[in-house]
């Protein structure tokens, strides 16, 4: 079922990503003119459970859809040094929230939008977190930061007040090593 690609163009490539079209061959002989794919670094979110078992989120306003929007933190992996995922995480988590963990494990990859990106999104589990450092937030960020019980989470979840499906699909992910929801 894998396509051959024929010719590949970059179209335009800015700060963070690239935008490039392929000319593919499918199996059965047809030719594809432009399949448009859009190239990220990977990414990387983290689920903070604090020893209460409280989850840690955080609120952030964006812009392309105009809303506030409930996320787990994360980011992107430095392309520039290959950084490693868990690092990645780990470093995205102290720098949104200013929590720390004793113990963090992989959760699962996923990709955003295989369709149109070409990344993956790495998800972790971040245990016993504590607040021990301020946010070193990014000059244009702006999150609040605030704590639920599993069960708010998952409560918020079925109310549809967490929209961001990439962070849907990694609290799923996340699930099974979650104890109090029911």
């Amino acid at each position: 079922m894998k396509w051959t690609t024929l010719e590949s163009q970059e179209i335009i490539k800015l700060g963070y990503f690239r935008l490039r079209k392929d000319k593919c061959q499918m199996p059965d002989g047809r030719v594809m003119p432009g399949y448009y794919t859009l190239e990220f670094s990977d990414w990387v979110n983290i689920v903070p459970v604090t020893y209460e078992g409280n989850i840690v989120l955080i609120r952030q306003y964006r812009h392309s859809v105009g809303e506030t929007i409930i996320e787990i933190p994360g980011g992107s992996t430095d392309p520039r040094t290959a950084e490693d995922p868990q690092k990645a995480a780990v470093r995205e988590l102290e720098e949104e929230t200013g929590y720390t963990s004793s113990r963090v494990e992989s959760v699962g990859v996923h990709y955003p939008n295989p369709a149109l990106l070409s990344n993956k999104m790495y998800t972790y589990i971040a245990y016993d977190c504590v607040q021990t450092k301020k946010q070193e937030l990014d000059p244009y960020e702006d999150i609040e930061v605030f704590e639920v019980s599993q069960k708010e989470l998952f409560e918020m979840i079925q109310d549809g007040k967490i929209q961001h499906s990439i962070i849907l699909g990694s609290l799923m992910l996340a699930l099974k090593h979650l104890k109090e929801i029911s």
